[in-house]
């Protein structure tokens, strides 16, 4: 563990980005925030891994947003028709 550099537990990562423990342990075993393994009981992470985390992974949950329809007079089949007239 580099000194000069902020190091945070697991428990405070989760304080500081809002999410739970469990949430924080599920990221750092599939690699998606990096922890450096201090004894067996305890996983550092460093400020700069939280927030490319942060960047990276929060606040794109669920589906993406859904197209809104077209406008009225945009159809594509009305030009189409318009075409061969």
């Amino acid at each position: 563990m580099e000194t000069g550099r902020t190091w945070y537990t697991t428990a405070e990562v989760a304080t500081r980005l809002g999410i739970a423990h469990s949430t924080v342990r599920n990221a750092i075993n599939n690699g998606t925030l990096e922890s450096e393994q201090i004894n067996p009981r305890l996983r550092m992470v460093s400020a700069e891994a939280v927030e490319r985390y942060r960047s990276n992974h929060l606040g794109r949950r669920g589906r993406p947003p859904r197209r809104q329809p077209a406008q009225k007079g945009t159809n594509h089949q009305s030009t189409m028709d318009d075409q061969k007239a």
